[in-house]
């Protein structure tokens, strides 16, 4: 999809979503059927590689629709279908230990969140999912795996929810990933808030949002995770066939609020300990290089209609 008809399209659901929210907020009443669109991009700047010669900047986009049923607040079952994309641009003479760098990563994610309650305390969050990372003109079937985040959230009080969760997903090139998720919602004070936190584009690994309410419309958060993409390459290099981007990004974010379960986001940071790789279609590593911290910027949005 080319570049300028993602950002038609991107502004035309933006819009569409602004529109959808402000009518709800007029009808407070709603069924049982929930709609939610979500989007947003992010820019990381020219970062230099810290072993190698040449640096890189990338510019990544997601849209997700998703379409679910709420029997009340605590149990409910939805299907969310996500597309993504990350362009990375490479200097000409940038190279990954003599191996050419990837171009243009593309995502396609299908998952289903189930939420159910047991009792009055617990709640509990299973999300199956099938995604696909692919350099363009590669195999989406060559970049697809599998995965599956749960996780447990015990009731202490009005204040706190905290409970154990873990993920896994299978890996390409053979293998799996697994990691442990702390589940928690912790109203620290009226306005001050710890939860477990999710990633711009909902990429793997876990992560934490201390958020700050201004007021009823604005809040202030700060983001920390840890994150890894591991994707199939296209055909152009024997010695190659999967790629791998990691780090561990840090994101202070400015959120406006203009009506319940409608929100936007500015926010900019740093991604630090980046890692960029190349393996083998068995997952043997061939070659990487680490990246100086990269800043980043960007926009998202979400509502719920």
């Amino acid at each position: 999809m080319p570049m300028t008809r993602f950002y038609s399209l991107f502004c035309l659901l933006a819009l569409f979503a602004v529109q959808a929210g402000a009518s709800d907020a007029g009808n407070p009443a709603r069924g049982p059927w929930v709609w939610s669109v979500a989007g947003g991009a992010l820019h990381q700047v020219d970062t230099d590689f810290e072993d190698a010669e040449g640096g890189f900047s990338v510019n990544r986009a997601f849209l997700q629709a998703s379409s679910g049923y709420a029997w009340d607040r605590r149990n409910s079952v939805s299907l969310s279908l996500g597309w993504g994309s990350s362009n990375y641009v490479f200097a000409d003479d940038a190279r990954i230990e003599g191996l050419r760098p990837w171009q243009r990563i593309e995502d396609y994610r299908l998952s289903l969140p189930i939420r159910f309650s047991v009792g009055e305390k617990s709640d509990y969050i299973v999300i199956p999912s099938v995604r696909s990372y692919a350099e363009r003109g590669a195999s989406l079937s060559d970049g697809r795996s599998e995965g599956l985040i749960a996780g447990m959230g015990w009731r202490f009080s009005d204040r706190l929810t905290l409970g154990p969760g873990f993920g896994w997903y299978s890996e390409l090139g053979g293998g799996s990933n697994a990691f442990p998720i702390l589940v928690v919602d912790w109203q620290i004070t009226d306005r001050l808030a710890l939860q477990t936190g999710r990633g711009l584009a909902a990429s793997q690994g876990p992560g934490f949002t201390l958020a700050y309410r201004l007021n009823e419309r604005w809040r202030l958060s700060a983001l920390a995770r840890y994150e890894k993409i591991r994707f199939a390459l296209d055909d152009g290099q024997a010695q190659s066939a999967i790629g791998e981007d990691r780090s561990a990004p840090l994101l202070i974010s400015v959120d406006y609020s203009p009506w319940p379960m409608t929100s936007a986001s500015l926010f900019l940071g740093a991604e630090l300990n980046g890692e960029l790789s190349l393996e083998t279609g068995r997952g043997k590593q061939v070659a990487s290089t680490n990246y100086e911290t990269a800043p980043v910027f960007g926009f998202s949005f979400r509502s719920r209609f």
